[in-house]
């Protein structure tokens, strides 16, 4: 047998493609120092001023709508939220066992087979407006619960909460909430967009694509973080309490949920904005502050300890959690904000498309012989 060749380092692939810049973008950008640009606009900038469907538009268009642009887009998307009985049927056969992003994905796979004959500009529209109602139901109707349907009233953050929830919500909250999905919706190359991207690049429709971007988005280390950081800040759920669960989990080598970046070093600017709206939205309401002060306690410790940020699930979690919103929903809610981002990647992708198919280094064996299996 002869051994691989050593590989100079400097052609060592950097580890999960750290720093190795893939693709050219107009669409967003993250940077280390914590900054964070949609079409040119920084995201406080949106944040501030925007709504739901005109920071969609921005994504997908590249530019701010008019007011007729906007009424228009806005209409589009409310006529494309309804949802064939058929898909409702593959998501309810599926059962209560069944993970919510998985009904969610397999769902999204039925719509692609239920409109095979769409082209890509309208079947990308139908996937933007039914992957809210989707989201909103992908934990109840695989339990067999009826599903809740929007009703036409109101814009697309208003619905899909009324959807989540079954209430109307309105004021600060809503608001709050539109901000959460608005942060949701672009992240340069993450990896369920990388995925989309690679998928589209393929020239398979954009079903497809979208099937493969809510795949990725399963993974913990991508889109089920908000989830696991609600889930953790009630276990510890007194701010007392925060200091002595770092100290265990970190001698226990477990994961802090909600912290740390593959970007943001400093600090994620989205967290930043969500940690002042959960504190306004408990200020409104005149309730107890006990969970602000746990997340922030934790957030401090982590900070001495590991000098690790909090990210955006990290406080997406408790603004979730006082909507009233079931812990499972958490990350579809980040796919029906998201898919707007898998959109607009998509078509640049194919805009100007090249197959992707990078090419790896070798560092295996060669020049091996094959052995009978009798004398192995």
């Amino acid at each position: 047998m002869k051994a691989a060749a050593a590989v100079p380092d400097k052609l060592r692939v950097p580890s999960g493609l750290a720093g190795v810049e893939v693709a050219e973008t107009r669409i967003g950008k993250s940077d280390s120092d914590g900054s964070l640009v949609y079409r040119g606009y920084p995201i406080r900038e949106l944040a501030d001023n925007a709504g739901f469907e005109e920071t969609a538009y921005l994504i997908l268009n590249g530019s701010l709508p008019a007011r007729a642009q906007l009424l228009e887009f806005s209409s589009a998307l409310k006529s494309s939220m309804d949802v064939p009985p058929k898909a409702f049927e593959v998501m309810g056969a599926l059962g209560g066992g069944a993970h919510p992003i998985d009904a969610l994905r397999t769902t999204v796979s039925a719509l692609g087979s239920l409109d095979r004959e769409g082209v890509a500009a309208a079947q990308q529209r139908s996937i933007e407006g039914k992957m809210a109602v989707l989201a909103a139901n992908c934990h109840r109707v695989p339990r067999g619960e009826r599903p809740f349907l929007p009703d036409g009233k109101g814009g697309f953050a208003s619905s899909l909460l009324r959807m989540l929830t079954g209430k109307s919500i309105e004021g600060y909250d809503l608001w709050a909430f539109e901000r959460v999905l608005l942060f949701y919706m672009e992240h340069d190359l993450n990896a369920s967009s990388f995925t989309v991207r690679v998928v589209a690049s393929t020239l398979a429709d954009p079903y497809a694509a979208t099937s493969a971007g809510l795949a990725a988005l399963k993974g913990p280390l991508h889109g089920g973080a908000n989830e696991d950081a609600m889930k953790m800040l009630l276990e510890i759920g007194d701010p007392e309490k925060g200091k002595e669960y770092v100290d265990s989990a970190l001698e226990r080598k477990v994961k802090v949920a909600g912290f740390g970046h593959r970007v943001y070093k400093k600090f994620d600017p989205r967290a930043v904005l969500c940690k002042g709206y959960l504190r306004e939205m408990l200020k409104r309401r005149g309730e107890d502050d006990k969970i602000y002060r746990l997340c922030d306690a934790v957030e401090a410790e982590m900070m001495e300890r590991k000098g690790l940020p909090p990210n955006l699930d990290y406080y997406a979690a408790p603004i979730f959690y006082l909507l009233g919103i079931e812990i499972p929903l958490y990350t579809p809610i980040f796919a029906a904000s998201r898919v707007f981002g898998w959109m607009a990647h998509y078509n640049e992708q194919v805009a100007e498309n090249k197959l992707i198919r990078p090419d790896a280094v070798y560092v295996g064996p060669t020049d091996l012989r094959y052995v009978p299996i009798e004398r192995r």
